[in-house]
């Protein structure tokens, strides 16, 4: 009678690791620094609040700024803002919001811009 080879596979070995790792992990999970570091100014400490301009990239490709139509990129920049939030209507080519950003970038450079979804 011949002898048949088994295919069952030895699980043992893959349990005993799966525990070591689970203990492992138990260990050190309550050990990691739970300590959120973030840089928040005091309420009453009186620090100045950046400027935000916030610039839309309408469906035409029209640029407002805050709001108000037909002023100039330059113009707007002029007042020295901080942050810039860069609103883009999805249906634009990418070339739309690059050539503002190359503008921003030429006119005020490292100023820092955010992108933000259309929301309606």
């Amino acid at each position: 009678m011949a002898t048949r080879l088994r295919s069952d596979i030895n699980v043992t070995p893959l349990v005993d690791i799966v525990l070591v790792l689970l203990i492992v992990f138990m260990t050190l999970v309550p050990a990691l620094p739970r300590v959120l570091k973030a840089g928040l100014p005091d309420r009453g400490s009186g620090a100045p609040v950046p400027s935000l301009l916030r610039l839309t990239l309408g469906r035409d490709g029209s640029l407002e700024v805050t709001g108000q139509a037909g002023v100039s990129l330059p113009a707007a920049l002029g007042s020295c803002p901080d942050r810039i939030l860069l609103r883009v209507h999805p249906e634009l080519p990418f070339s739309a919001p690059t050539r503002v950003l190359d503008e921003i970038e030429g006119l005020r450079p490292g100023t820092k811009v955010a992108l933000v979804a259309w929301s309606g």
